[in-house]
């Protein structure tokens, strides 16, 4: 997978590698942990037509980059919309962050980890 999550004492790091980097128009996102108000793995949709800086794919599905959603920045980088993670944030730069990852369940219950230890 073409996207990694390290997960520090305080943070998490994102990192995206080959064409998700460069679709994303991202190599890394770095995400205090206090900046995350609730994890959770499920769907998530957005209008094709949301303003975004990044790529859209040819499918609706496809979304990597920086995207308009309710009137707040989020950051979207996944190839399918079904069984991702999704990080609610507050006092960042994007509301919110949607990953496809292999196991998103083994990645949401390691961030609630570290979340109970800050």
């Amino acid at each position: 997978m073409s996207r990694h999550i390290e997960f520090a004492s305080d943070r998490l790091i994102i990192t995206f590698t080959g064409l998700t980097a460069a679709a994303a128009l991202k190599k890394e996102i770095t995400v205090p942990s206090t900046a995350i108000s609730s994890v959770h793995v499920g769907n998530f949709k957005i209008n094709p037509a949301a303003f975004r800086i990044g790529t859209s794919g040819i499918t609706r599905n496809m979304k990597h980059g920086r995207f308009l959603y309710q009137n707040e920045w989020v950051f979207l980088s996944f190839s399918n919309h079904k069984n991702v993670l999704i990080l609610d944030l507050h006092n960042f730069e994007y509301k919110k962050i949607v990953l496809e990852l292999d196991s998103p369940e083994n990645a949401k219950n390691k961030i609630e980890s570290l979340l109970t230890r800050v």
